[in-house]
């Protein structure tokens, strides 16, 4: 039976090519580049979204963009599964929720402890889940597309402590821990969103901690 492994993220999981504005393709994408590299024993299942937040409703974007919400109903539906990797909070940087890294993760410990609780109880599972620290904001971020968005003096520094928050939350709560900026990084387009590289970068990254090659 093929391992099956769930990806839930942001657009940097969902493909966002910030040169176009669309979505890169299977070539391209880091959970579809992770599935050719793993093979045939495993089945990667995309769940990716633009603007997804852990914990935070956003009124300006379309669609429900509250991971928290959002995250029960998928777990469910793609039940069974081995592996949940979790890869958000870039966008919780945004300066209209004002969160710092600190709060942040502790939106992600909620999220962890209504996942897995759901998971244990209703599921009767306990599948492993893999906490990922999003790759940092770009130094350049302030001359980004997206800066206006963002506090752009300190989202930088933000992102930055993401990764120490997250492995602290990862032990508490027995999940795996990996931090994407240790093999990848915005490209210099818009200092958020990964290039193809970065994609490649990090679906390698992902495999080798997934094998522990």
């Amino acid at each position: 039976m093929k391992k099956r492994i769930i990806c839930f993220g942001d657009s940097n999981t969902w493909g966002y090519n910030p040169v176009t504005g669309e979505r890169y393709d299977e070539n391209t994408r880091w959970p579809m580049v992770l599935q050719k590299l793993l093979g045939d024993a495993y089945q990667v299942i995309e769940e990716g979204q633009n603007g997804r937040t852990i914990a935070n409703a956003d009124p300006w974007e379309w669609g429900d963009k509250c991971g928290m919400d959002y995250i029960v109903p998928m777990v469910e539906s793609h039940y069974p599964f081995d592996l949940l990797i979790i890869m958000l909070g870039s966008n919780d940087l945004k300066a209209k929720f004002g969160l710092p890294a600190g709060d942040i993760a502790g939106s992600l410990q909620n999220m962890l402890m209504k996942t897995k609780s759901f998971l244990k109880y209703k599921c009767n599972a306990e599948p492993e889940i893999l906490i990922v620290a999003p790759p940092c904001l770009g130094e350049d971020f302030k001359n980004s597309p997206f800066a206006p968005f963002f506090d752009a003096d300190k989202c930088v520094e933000n992102s930055k402590q993401l990764a120490y928050w997250y492995e602290m939350v990862a032990k508490q709560f027995s999940c795996d821990f990996f931090d994407a900026s240790a093999v990848c990084a915005a490209g210099n387009v818009d200092s958020l969103h990964l290039m193809e590289d970065g994609h490649k970068a990090l679906a390698e990254g992902l495999c080798r901690h997934i094998t522990k090659a």
